[in-house]
């Protein structure tokens, strides 16, 4: 069980903005960072792909060639609403305001961005912002992204005046899934957005296999550690804490993701892949 946009205009750059920090940039590798900034892009009927992938090239060659200071990975959505996230790490809100500040000083490359977004503009149908601290009290075996390739998000919203019990309801998931291989999801709070009462539960997969077994064997490894009467007070825990779930799998795209040399160094493969060697040319016809 996992429990579970960037805007058009220059607040993009005020969000994004700046050169992370040493302790952010190692909370990205090492782990899940401390503030996650979450900006998504709501893609029109048959705007996503190749089409969206152009776009974002001509924001990461401006981001490129004007040397921006800021970094982010891109996930795109293989369920649910057709969509795209842009998530920017940060070790404290003090970092953010820093990075606010470093976009004043640097009009000419918000200019070339917002330029680059123009064409992105027309393959959207809305945008939104959301903030994010994490919880790690409701997180369970926590990795870095070395070898990630999906991530599966559930947001559930607690129906209000529920915290409490949202917080037993996820420590009992996590007693029973502890042992389990495989087994891990970090927990985010919104505290800036539409609802500060939705929570994220993000589990990392290095292969779409390791959901077979998440689905498979581990839960059933899981029901048989809490017992018939641990999930019956589960289903009834959910029933109170729970006003809406959502449960959706997406794919890391290195092709609009702007990371930290040390990630990419973690997987360049991934991050970084060399060029197809180009076809020889087909010799004619004797």
């Amino acid at each position: 069980m996992t429990l579970l946009s960037r805007s058009l205009a220059s607040l993009v750059c005020l969000l994004s903005l700046a050169p992370a920090s040493a302790l952010a940039q190692q909370a990205s590798v090492e782990g899940p960072p401390p503030i996650m900034v979450i900006n998504r892009e709501f893609l029109k009927p048959g705007r996503g792909g190749s089409a969206h992938e152009k776009t974002e090239a001509a924001y990461l060659a401006a981001a490129r060639a004007g040397k921006a200071p800021f970094n982010y990975f891109a996930l795109t959505s293989m369920t649910g609403p057709d969509q795209a996230l842009f998530v920017s790490n940060y070790a404290s809100f003090a970092e953010w305001e820093a990075q606010n500040k470093l976009a004043d000083k640097t009009p000419a490359l918000g200019m070339s961005l917002d330029h680059a977004m123009l064409a992105d503009g027309d393959l959207l149908s809305s945008t939104d912002t959301t903030v994010w601290m994490h919880r790690p009290d409701l997180s369970l075996n926590e990795s870095s992204l070395a070898g990630v390739r999906y991530m599966e998000i559930q947001q559930v919203h607690i129906k209000p005046g529920h915290m409490k019990e949202l917080e037993d309801w996820a420590k009992m998931y996590n007693a029973g899934f502890k042992n389990i291989p495989g087994a891990n999801w970090a927990a985010y709070q919104q505290v800036y957005g539409n609802d500060s009462n939705i929570f994220l539960f993000i589990t990392l997969y290095k292969s779409l296999s390791e959901t077979d077994a998440a689905m498979g064997p581990s839960f059933k490894s899981f029901m048989a550690a809490v017992g018939e009467g641990g999930m019956k007070k589960l289903d009834a825990m959910e029933q109170d804490v729970a006003q809406s779930e959502s449960l959706n799998l997406f794919r890391i795209s290195p092709k609009m993701s702007l990371v930290p040399d040390a990630i990419i160094k973690q997987d360049p493969d991934f991050w970084k892949p060399k060029p197809a060697a180009p076809k020889p040319a087909a010799k004619p016809a004797p």
